[in-house]
């Protein structure tokens, strides 16, 4: 799991880094709203802690351009003033929740787990109806029956080979696939081409989804067996 806070308190940066170190999850904090933005633009996060009183602009306006960015993303705020106004302010605007300083790092946490969980059950509920594979940590999904991929939300033009390849390292997520498997399993699509360089056809698909050749993480190689999609 990995979260985002944005607060100018350093204190309480530390506080919840080690609180939530004890857990193995990770922590990154932001004290400038503008830093935090382009931190979640470019790296991943699961979940976004988001104080309203904030130096450049107010956790309202942060939650605002977030929610244009991706409006999937959960968002915790957090505010020394408990008045409902703010609190229904900070709803409408796309917060997911809301708690007021000071608070308990263990019902934090619970409140993150609360949220993460109901996020899942809505993907997988939507998912499921509309034919979709999806990986929430690398943010791919093919759509099965439209034969679409979008990567980081960008459209990605994937060959006939290189889609079904993915489609079978997605849907076997975390299970080491041999070559040999693989080439059954796409069978009948450039499959003399295919039988001979498998492992170009893998080369192809990590530079589509931008996946490190030299450290990849999406497809990760197994010496000696085969390739597999690491995890969702």
């Amino acid at each position: 799991m990995k979260l985002h806070l944005i607060d100018d308190d350093e204190d309480l940066h530390d506080l919840l880094k080690t609180y939530f170190e004890d857990l193995q999850i990770e922590l990154t904090a932001s004290e400038r709203p503008n830093k935090g933005i382009e931190y979640i633009k470019t790296h991943q996060v699961d979940l976004v802690i988001l104080d309203l009183m904030l130096p450049e602009m107010d956790g309202f306006e942060v939650c605002k351009k977030l929610r244009e960015y991706n409006p999937d993303l959960p968002i915790i705020m957090l505010t020394a003033k408990g008045d409902d106004f703010n609190k229904i302010v900070g709803l409408e605007l796309g917060a997911d929740d809301y708690m007021a300083k000071p608070f308990n790092p263990r019902e934090l946490f619970a409140r993150i787990k609360t949220i993460l969980r109901r996020f899942d059950r809505a993907k997988n509920h939507k998912l499921k109806d509309e034919h979709i594979l999806y990986s929430a940590t690398w943010d791919i999904s093919l759509d099965l029956d439209s034969r679409q991929a979008r990567v980081k939300e960008k459209d990605i033009d994937f060959t006939v080979t290189e889609f079904d390849l993915l489609k079978s390292l997605m849907e076997n997520v975390g299970i080491v696939q041999s070559r040999d498997s693989l080439m059954n399993k796409v069978k009948g699509v450039d499959f003399e081409v295919f039988d001979r360089s498998i492992d170009v056809y893998i080369s192809k698909l990590r530079q589509k989804l931008g996946d490190d050749p030299k450290n990849p993480e999406i497809i990760k190689t197994v010496w000696g067996v085969g390739y597999i999609f690491a995890k969702f």
